[in-house]
C-alpha cells in the first residue's frame, strides 16, 4: 500500500468505519465491536491494495461501504466461507443452534444430552492401530513359552491349567507371570496397568453429571443423616 492510500485509510475511510459499524453490524460469539471495527479495516485495506494492483485510485467511500457491507453479512478479512460452524456467516444462517448440553430426552429416566448422544463406546481406530503396535513389539520380545501362557491367560485360563498344560508347577507358572509382569512394565511404562483401567475424562464427566442428576431428584426428607441432608443442599441446591 503506498503511502497516499495509507493516509486515505486513516484519515477518511477509519473515519466512517468507526462511525458506522458500531450501528448495522452485530457482534456474533465472542466478538465485540471494536473488533469488528479492526476487522473492517483490514478489509478495507486489502480493497486498496487490490485496486492498487489494477492501476486504480482508491474511492474512499466506496471502499468505507463495501468493506462495512461485508463485515455487516457476516464475512470476515480471514474469509468469507459460511460452512465452518465456528464462522459467523453461518451462526448468522443458522439462528436454532444448540449447546452441547442442551436436554434431549431421558433415557431409562436418566435426562441426555447432546454430549451423550454423539459419544462414541468405540475407541479411536488410531489408537487401536497404535496399541496393536506396540502390542505385537512387546509380544516378539517374549519366548515362544512367555507368549504361550500370555495367551492362554488372555482367554481365561487360570494358573493350575497352565501349568498342567506345560508340565510346570503352579509356583513356577506364577513366576512367569509375573516376570511377563515386569517386562510390560518396562516395555509400556510404570502406569500402564493404571492407565488400562483408567475411565476416560469425557465419560466420567457424563457419568457425574448423571450423578448429580439423581442427587437432585431424591427427596432429601427421605435421607436419615442430617449431614447428608446439608451436604446435598450444598451440592445440589
Amino acid at each position: 500500500m503506498t503511502r497516499k492510500s495509507a493516509k486515505i485509510l486513516e484519515t477518511k475511510i477509519s473515519r466512517i468505519i468507526k462511525a458506522t459499524i458500531p450501528k448495522v453490524a452485530r457482534p456474533i460469539g465472542s466478538e465485540d465491536t471494536a473488533e469488528l471495527i479492526q476487522d473492517t479495516l483490514a478489509s478495507a485495506a486489502e480493497m486498496i491494495e487490490s485496486m492498487e494492483r489494477q492501476g486504480k485510485e482508491p474511492i474512499p467511500n466506496s471502499i468505507a461501504y463495501y468493506s462495512i457491507q461485508r463485515t455487516k453479512s457476516g464475512r470476515r478479512s480471514t474469509g468469507a466461507q459460511r460452512t465452518d460452524v465456528m464462522s459467523p456467516g453461518f451462526a448468522m444462517d443458522n439462528e436454532d443452534l444448540f449447546s452441547m448440553d442442551a436436554d434431549i430426552g431421558t433415557d431409562e429416566g436418566c435426562p441426555m444430552s447432546l454430549h451423550d448422544v454423539i459419544a462414541a463406546d468405540s475407541e479411536d481406530p488410531s489408537e487401536v492401530v497404535l496399541r496393536d503396535m506396540d502390542w505385537h513389539e512387546f509380544m516378539s520380545g517374549l519366548d515362544a513359552r512367555k507368549r504361550r501362557i500370555l495367551a492362554e491367560l488372555m482367554v481365561g485360563m487360570g494358573t493350575n491349567e497352565i501349568a498342567k498344560l506345560f508340565g510346570i508347577s503352579a509356583p513356577r507358572v506364577t513366576q512367569l507371570k509375573r516376570e511377563i509382569g515386569v517386562h510390560l512394565k518396562v516395555f509400556m511404562g510404570d502406569d500402564i496397568l493404571a492407565e488400562i483401567g483408567r475411565e476416560t475424562t469425557w465419560r466420567r464427566d457424563i457419568r457425574c453429571l448423571h450423578e448429580k442428576n439423581e442427587w437432585k431428584h431424591l427427596k432429601l426428607d427421605k435421607i436419615d443423616d442430617p449431614a447428608q441432608v446439608h451436604m446435598a443442599q450444598e451440592m445440589f441446591g
